[in-house]
């Protein structure tokens, strides 16, 4: 029990510092690859949302510059330019229908544009389509915006700073293409009005953390879009230098990651730029909100080590104990069965290595029984048999003798009925003590088996065919499930015959009176690398069955339950069986029947010809 009790603290003593010693090193490089994973990751994320809101923007911008480019390419708005400078009203009437349709289908298609308008030379609008309203009054563009939108510009295009739209309770962008005759001169403008809250939104709808939040600067670096200042009220004239470095780095159209202060806080912000009107979007987050994150996770990195750390020496002294048990259930196992006691077979409770050695020493446990069994019934065989052979010729002489002594009294004597009474019963326990004294012998001088090429399933039909007749008597039926695929078999005919004979009587004296079925099955194996073919033969009856306290006895010789049996049917079937390398089995529950299991090592036949025998 000492050594018991050593074992099991060695294991706590060896195997919790390898487990907390490792856990408590990763857990500290954890927590720092946490943090800046954290960190990472973040940022990572912050990138993406500002560059997806940057490209939606662009893409806004950019469609609105193709767009215009559509429209003043189409030859309607020239077209009826020419009608209403030659006064023709239906013409020109059908041809600002043209143009009316086509503006809606642009408003239909894109839900930036507030409404587009067309304007002539001097500023009136001509033709003005708004979302929402049917029927729009018309007015006069500003004389800045008719100025600013003649002179050549990048893209053709040109953008206006926001202006209020009392109409629209909001903020617009104009954005205007200027239209020329055949003779190049200027006729007007094509306007877009883009509804900038929607564009607004697309900055609002980023999100970075509780505290933080993106905003939109212009070329210019004024801000456009904040959600603390209202549209160019900060700029780069405002706040300290790593603000105006981070405008800067904006302007100038990077992406990029940079650390400003502004109004009295650290700031970490990502930018990236919207290149169709050299606009930045960057969105912005509080570094101690970027560090209450990093420190949350490294507060529960912190609570898992603890927690692991506890689910450890838990986890450890129940696998310690469960590791033991069985070990010393082994142990015990062992010494009982080195005291020469029978050891019970132990249960298997796991399917790890110590399962596999409980399975081990259950086979080892019942194979040293069967084989000091084998040997202690093969000691008895070979007494017996030396003891046979020479009580066998000692009966059988006088026997002769006998038998002969009463033929001659019965032939000089042959009216007396006294003598051919008692005659014939003498001579016929002669017989059976002959018939005993040759089985003796047999069993005595057991002859190796001589192997040749055999049909087994023949050799079963020929056995059923000697006890056809008798078995019709008794009402006993036979049922073949042979395997018609079964090969020639290497054994000796004869001999396992001889088994078959014995198993077949034993089969139909344990039938009851009423008869009933015996079956035959052959089965057999195929070899397969690394393992050995097996040919299987079955007798099964539903006779009387045999009890377990005679099972254990059946195989030992003179055993019987038989009034005129011998006892050496099984035992001889035994050793023909054995002697052919297989083993030979009985199954038997009372009452449920009997069957019989014959098992030989495969062994091919040599290819043969047709003219030669079989078994």
């Amino acid at each position: 029990m000492k050594l018991k009790s050593s074992i099991f603290y060695k294991l706590l003593l060896f195997i919790l510092p390898l487990v907390v010693l490792p856990t408590a090193v990763v857990g500290y490089f954890s927590i720092q690859a946490s943090v800046e994973r954290v960190n990472r990751l973040v940022r990572q994320e912050q990138m993406v949302q500002v560059e997806a809101a940057a490209k939606k923007i662009d893409d806004v911008l950019h469609s609105c510059r193709i767009d215009l480019a559509t429209i003043t390419g189409l030859p309607l708005i020239e077209e009826y330019n020419l009608a209403r400078s030659f006064r023709l009203k239906a013409e020109a009437g059908f041809n600002r229908d043209n143009i009316v349709r086509l503006f809606q289908d642009f408003l239909a298609r894109t839900p930036y544009y507030w409404q587009l308008r067309y304007v002539d030379a001097s500023g009136r609008e001509l033709i003005t389509v708004r979302r929402g309203q049917s029927d729009p009054p018309l007015g006069r563009v500003a004389a800045s915006l008719l100025e600013a939108a003649r002179r050549p510009v990048s893209g053709g295009v040109f953008f206006s700073s926001l202006q209020q739209a009392p109409e629209l309770g909001g903020l617009v962008m104009h954005c205007a293409r200027p239209t020329d005759s055949p003779w190049d001169r200027f006729t007007g403008l094509v306007v877009i009005d883009l509804d900038f809250a929607r564009i607004t939104q697309m900055v609002r709808d980023i999100k970075v953390g509780q505290l933080g939040y993106a905003f939109l600067v212009d070329q210019s670096g004024r801000n456009i879009a904040h959600p603390h200042a209202q549209p160019y009220e900060l700029g780069p004239e405002v706040g300290p230098d790593s603000l105006r470095r981070l405008l800067a780095d904006m302007m100038a159209g990077g992406t990029g990651w940079r650390t400003y202060r502004f109004q009295g806080e650290e700031k970490v912000a990502a930018f990236a730029p919207i290149p169709t009107l050299h606009w930045s979007v960057a969105a912005t987050i509080p570094v101690k909100e970027f560090r209450q994150e990093a420190d949350a996770i490294q507060h529960r990195v912190i609570q898992v080590m603890v927690i692991a750390l506890i689910l450890a020496v838990t986890g450890v002294s129940i696998l310690s104990y469960n590791l033991l048990k069985p070990v010393r259930s082994l142990a015990a196992a062992t010494e009982r069965l080195a005291a020469g006691q029978s050891a019970r077979e132990l249960p298997v409770t796991s399917r790890d290595e110590l399962g596999e050695l409980t399975r081990a020493f259950n086979r080892m446990s019942r194979n040293l029984e069967r084989t000091q069994s084998e040997l202690v019934r093969s000691e008895k065989l070979v007494s017996l048999g030396r003891l046979s052979a020479g009580v066998a010729h000692e009966i059988r002489n006088p026997l002769s003798a006998m038998q002969g002594a009463m033929v001659h009294m019965q032939r000089r004597r042959p009216e007396d009925p006294l003598i051919n009474e008692y005659g014939k019963i003498v001579c016929e326990e002669i017989e059976r003590l002959n018939r005993f004294v040759t089985e003796f012998l047999y069993f005595a001088r057991q002859a190796p088996p001589q192997p040749v090429p055999t049909d087994l399933n023949a050799l079963v039909k020929s056995v059923q065919t000697l006890f056809q007749a008798e078995a019709q008597k008794r009402g006993i039926r036979f049922h073949d499930l042979l395997d018609e695929t079964l090969p020639l078999v290497m054994l000796d005919p004869h001999q396992i015959e001889q088994v078959l004979v014995n198993l077949l009587i034993n089969a139909m004296d344990a039938m009851p009176e009423e008869g009933g079925y015996i079956t035959f099955s052959t089965t057999w194996q195929r070899p397969a690398p690394g393992l050995e073919g097996q040919v299987r033969l079955a007798v099964e009856d539903n006779g009387s069955g045999i009890t377990p306290e005679q099972q254990a006895s059946i195989f030992d010789p003179f055993f019987t339950t038989k009034d005129a049996g011998t006892g050496l049917g099984l035992t001889l079937s035994l050793g023909i069986v054995q002697g052919h390398g297989g083993e030979l089995e009985i199954r038997s529950l009372p009452g449920q029947g009997t069957t019989a299991i014959i098992k030989l090592p495969y062994r091919p036949a040599p290819q043969i010809s047709q003219e030669e025998p079989v078994g």
